[in-house]
């Protein structure tokens, strides 16, 4: 119940996200005047304190029920978003874009019960590991948001999406080591340490790209990138640093890349579906 509750409120707190960054002036994707705009509005704060909630919730869960259990339930998020999204929209979903929602998170939810991902015992790693960790997901990042400035505004908003989800999954990765450094060292340990500021550093960024995919696009567009993405680059920057694990037995991986093709499929279904909405409303004007 508590993990339900976390997806619900993060799914809530993207919709209203959503709906203030749709309000931006022109000009402003991809510009820190962006975050500035948005700080100041209050819908958008209520989204962001909606999240935070939904996060801590989250911690709970993780707490009682270990990841194995609840990370296949907060992908449902999406489950909420949409229909909150739509609601605002004063319209229903079709069934093509509740089919890519359940097929996104579906798919993932099977690769995560397939996988069992644990947690490595690593709390920490090198710091060149790290510089080639962080370059490297730059490096994707900055080549997404360069390709998605050359794309229309329906494609470009998905790709920025992606970018977003990277940056977030590098995030979570950071915040583990953040963490392992406050509780083995210490607060002061902690500040005197290189990664809180990375994580800052990161979380920002990572926001000026989800709220640039917001101001472009509906959330129907703009979301489910994210939402596939940011857990699995999560996962694989915790594998390779942190020395986590899941299963690799045959039949686990033959489940685990069936769930990826399905929760791919969902987001090109739902990208298409945002597209054809798109399209009806320009005819309507």
């Amino acid at each position: 119940m508590l993990a339900l509750g976390a997806a619900a409120l993060f799914g809530l707190g993207s919709a209203v996200q959503q709906r203030a960054a749709s309000r931006a002036p022109e000009g402003l994707v991809l510009h820190w005047r962006l975050l500035w705009y948005l700080v100041r509005q209050r819908l958008w704060l209520l989204g962001v304190g909606t999240a935070v909630v939904g996060n801590v919730l989250s911690a709970l869960a993780l707490g009682k029920g270990g990841v194995a259990l609840v990370q296949p339930l907060l992908v449902t998020r999406l489950l909420f978003a949409l229909p909150i999204a739509a609601t605002w929209e004063r319209r229903r979903l079709t069934g093509r874009e509740w089919g890519g929602a359940v097929a996104i998170s579906g798919g993932l939810g099977a690769f995560l019960v397939a996988g069992r991902p644990q947690e490595g015992d690593a709390t920490d790693a090198p710091i060149w590991i790290w510089l080639l960790i962080v370059g490297l997901v730059g490096l994707i990042t900055g080549g997404l948001v360069r390709l998605a400035r050359r794309l229309a505004p329906a494609k470009e908003a998905p790709m920025l999406g992606v970018g977003a989800g990277m940056l977030f999954g590098l995030q979570s990765a950071l915040t583990d080591t953040a963490m392992g450094r406050l509780f083995d060292h210490g607060l002061l340990a902690l500040l005197l340490h290189w990664s809180p500021y990375a994580v800052a550093a990161v979380a920002v960024t990572g926001t000026l790209l989800l709220q640039s995919a917001f101001r472009l696009e509906p959330l129907e567009a703009s979301y489910p990138p994210l939402a596939a993405v940011e857990p699995l680059a999560g996962l694989a920057i915790g594998l390779g640093v942190l020395g986590g694990t899941v299963r690799v037995a045959p039949q686990w991986l033959a489940i685990e890349a069936a769930g990826l093709l399905v929760m791919t499929a969902g987001v090109w279904v739902l990208a298409k579906a945002a597209v054809a909405y798109e399209r009806t409303l320009e005819k309507g004007a």
